[in-house]
């Protein structure tokens, strides 16, 4: 994958974000009204699914520097601070799936701890098969995955708290009144902006990938196509499930594709399709350093 591409495609999402933010602001709520149905199982699924791109990438992130530490820097402790890091990505993965079975949050973080043991250990096993070379390959793009998630978490999570947007499915059983997402009224809600979509946007990560791993060489457009499709159809599901508006998922999936693509062009570059660390990329630095 080279600039040139990522300039290309950010354009034709950005594109798009902007149509679809259009027809939100002007039709937000007939679009609900036409899409919704009640404790649908497509919108279960991806209530559960949904967030998990952006735990599992993070997860191999945190293990991809933990083998780092381990073999090209000899720091034990910061290999252990990064599988520890690994395995509580893992358990957030399956967060959304225990709240489904369980009332309590507790029992919910009981099922992910257990449930992220198998997820981690296979991750780990994936990642001792790559060699050290490769590793230090992988290790910007690691860096990136966990600086661009963490930045996305918290202005997701920010903007909820601000704008306390009622869900539509609050105001189908009298609990709230619609307001348009341009309106703060801090209802005491968190539908705007959808995190679900802002995390399964966390799949475009994987281009980067493209210009380190041989399985993925050439590949860059699939990986592109199946991320949108993905993240599209996790859109769609929290619209029908009345989670969430469609402003609620576009501006969830602009922030988090924005940020990825900020970070990785300014952690790359022109030498997106380079194996090889620049050590004099501030960027690189600047994680290196918090990590």
């Amino acid at each position: 994958m080279n600039s040139k591409k990522l300039y290309i495609w950010t354009s034709f999402v950005a594109a798009a974000i902007l149509v679809f933010f259009a027809v939100a602001t002007l039709f937000d709520l007939k679009v609900s009204e036409v899409l919704y149905a009640r404790d649908n199982a497509f919108g279960k699924i991806y209530e559960a699914i949904g967030k998990a791109p952006a735990f599992v990438l993070s997860a191999f992130a945190c293990f991809v520097l933990g083998r780092n530490a381990e073999i090209n820097e000899k720091k034990k402790a910061k290999t252990y601070l990064f599988y520890i890091l690994g395995y509580v990505a893992g358990a957030l993965t399956f967060l959304d799936f225990g709240e489904m079975l369980f009332s309590s949050k507790l029992f919910a973080l009981a099922l992910g701890a257990v449930l992220s043991v198998p997820l981690t250990v296979t991750v780990y096993a994936v990642t001792k098969r790559i060699d050290g070379e490769k590793l230090a390959a992988m290790k910007k793009w690691a860096l990136v995955v966990l600086f661009s998630v963490a930045l996305t978490a918290v202005i997701v999570y920010l903007l909820k708290t601000i704008w306390g947007r009622a869900r539509y499915v609050d105001t189908q059983t009298g609990d709230a009144m619609f307001t348009p997402w341009y309106r703060i009224e801090r209802t005491g809600g968190d539908s705007f902006p959808s995190g679900h979509s802002a995390f399964a946007a966390s799949l475009f990560l994987l281009l980067p990938l493209c210009g380190i791993d041989e399985r993925l060489k050439d590949k860059e457009k699939q990986v592109f196509l199946v991320a949108l499709a993905f993240v599209v159809v996790t859109m769609l599901a929290r619209i029908s499930d009345g989670h969430h508006y469609l402003s609620d998922v576009t501006i969830g999936f602009g922030i988090a594709f924005f940020i990825q693509a900020i970070v990785i062009a300014v952690a790359y570059g022109k030498k997106l399709d380079k194996q090889v660390l620049d050590g004099s990329n501030k960027l690189e630095r600047l994680l290196d350093a918090v990590f």
